[in-house]
């Protein structure tokens, strides 16, 4: 076995360990993406996921399994008093809240149900078809459902394929906060986050995949429409290119052969790790995993282009040209081949946490005409 077999050799077996204790010691991902400060006052709030509250509240239940205090019985109640309670999957809207389950605990409370009934205190269940009014406050977090009800308006439904959960929706005109700037709005809000709500109409929640008026929101200054440090990242790029034809010397070419297959095997390695944390963002603001995906169907396929075609085109305004400054560098004194596994690595990682930075200036480029449909 050659030089350059043995070191291709070691690359595989060295890669194959790497990217297993990675995963191992990484198993969500590192998280690079942070979700956007939301804080906006008024009562057009959607909201599906688990909603938890606490204050004041009048219960209305149909066609329902209640037990109250261990007692138990089929049919249509109200309840009113000082609850806590908590919906696993609910849907928030109108200023009411929908829910198909909820755990309550309550204090002075009143019950009909073709009779009236006091009780101290109150620990019930109800399942069936139920909606609450509530002066209180609500908590607003990830369902650990998967979201097909058809409690759903049109609006959520319409968006492109994504988990629908934790996912508000603000319609209408009005005025939002976000990351401590106010900006307008004059059709909706959309983002997939999780918060607290009172019925004051105040809402103070963290979110990813924010939309407003068509548009991802995208604060990133840029020229023209490109961001400015992927502009300059060209730059560098194409004076390194010019560099390395002027100043090119081969001095290193015949050692440089050496590690032709070694470049390969690396490169291949961190794009390995780099599609891993891209898929681990993705999950983290779309709700989804690639690598959960069994089914070929349409909405599976939208998806899957929804994930790969912000992937390929961060590769191609960022990936490429961060592995066409490194490998340039390199070709000046003859190491092509090390100079191309080198910009390869480089570009993959700085696709990954580039691109995740610059997600919606990207998504702005490729998917927002979806947000259209809304």
């Amino acid at each position: 076995m050659g030089k350059a077999s043995t070191m291709t050799f070691i690359a595989i077996i060295a890669s194959i360990i790497g990217f297993s204790l990675f995963i191992s010691a990484f198993p969500e991902g590192i998280k690079i993406s942070h979700p956007a400060s939301i804080y906006y006052e008024g009562s057009n709030v959607k909201f599906y996921g688990k909603i938890e509250g606490k204050g004041t509240a009048e219960i209305i239940a149909y066609n329902s399994s209640v037990v109250i205090n261990n007692e138990s019985f089929e049919g249509n109640i109200i309840i009113n008093g000082s609850i806590s309670f908590s919906c696993p999957s609910a849907l928030l809207a109108e200023g009411k809240i929908l829910a198909k389950y909820v755990l309550i605990k309550g204090k002075n409370c009143w019950t009909y149900n073709g009779g009236k009934k006091f009780y101290e205190t109150m620990d019930a269940t109800i399942a069936g078809n139920l909606s609450i009014n509530l002066k209180g406050k609500l908590y607003l977090n990830e369902s650990s459902e998967e979201n097909k009800s058809d409690l759903l308006p049109v609006d959520f439904s319409r968006i492109f394929p994504m988990k629908f959960n934790k996912i508000f929706f603000i319609d209408g005109k009005g005025k939002i906060e976000i990351d401590g700037m106010e900006r307008n709005f004059t059709k909706y809000v959309f983002f997939r986050g999780e918060g607290e709500y009172d019925t004051l109409g105040k809402l103070n929640a963290s979110g990813y995949l924010l939309a407003k008026d068509g548009k991802f929101y995208d604060n990133e200054k840029k020229i023209f429409f490109i961001p400015v440090k992927v502009f300059l990242l060209w730059i560098v790029a194409v004076v390194s290119f010019i560099l390395s034809l002027i100043f090119k010397k081969n001095i290193f070419l015949e050692r440089d052969k050496l590690f032709f297959g070694f470049s390969i095997v690396i490169s291949i390695l961190f794009f390995a790790i780099s599609f891993f944390l891209w898929n681990c963002e993705m999950e983290r603001i779309f709700g989804l995993n690639l690598f959960d995906i069994r089914n070929i169907t349409i909405a599976n396929v939208l998806f899957l282009s929804l994930a790969i075609v912000p992937y390929l085109v961060a590769i191609g305004i960022i990936g490429l040209p961060a592995r066409i400054a490194i490998s340039s560098i390199f070709e000046i004194v003859g190491l092509s081949n090390i100079g191309k596994g080198s910009g390869r690595c480089v570009g993959f990682m700085l696709t990954t946490f580039w691109g995740i930075s610059l997600i919606n200036s990207i998504l702005n480029l490729t998917l927002s005409p979806l947000l259209r449909l809304i």
